[in-house]
């Protein structure tokens, strides 16, 4: 599964050095929530799992910094306000994700 880039941004390394910043779309489907018994070197989920509930069925991750997964693009973009290297300029997002 590839996620989807869903925002750009840039981050200045020491206020000058810049370095690109990604928003990705994952289906919540594949949530690490849901993984098997060695899923996460497997790659293999738990259908048995509930797939977490989210406002447009994907949940979304800051690149190259982990942020974990959150419920919506506003949501990183918050998280990584509030980092100590932030600011993030953020030059687009895609305002809708088609399946």
């Amino acid at each position: 599964m590839v996620p989807k880039i869903v925002a750009i941004g840039t981050w200045y390394y020491d206020g000058t050095i810049p370095h690109r910043v990604e928003i990705h779309a994952f289906p919540a489907r594949y949530s690490d929530t849901r993984y098997a018994e060695d899923g996460e070197i497997t790659g293999e989920y738990d259908e048995s799992m509930p797939v977490p509930e989210t406002r447009d069925g994907y949940l979304y991750a800051c690149s190259p910094f982990y942020s974990g997964k959150h419920l919506s693009i506003e949501d990183v973009k918050a998280w990584a306000s509030a980092q100590p290297w932030a600011p993030v300029t953020w030059e687009w997002t895609e305002e809708t994700i088609s399946n």
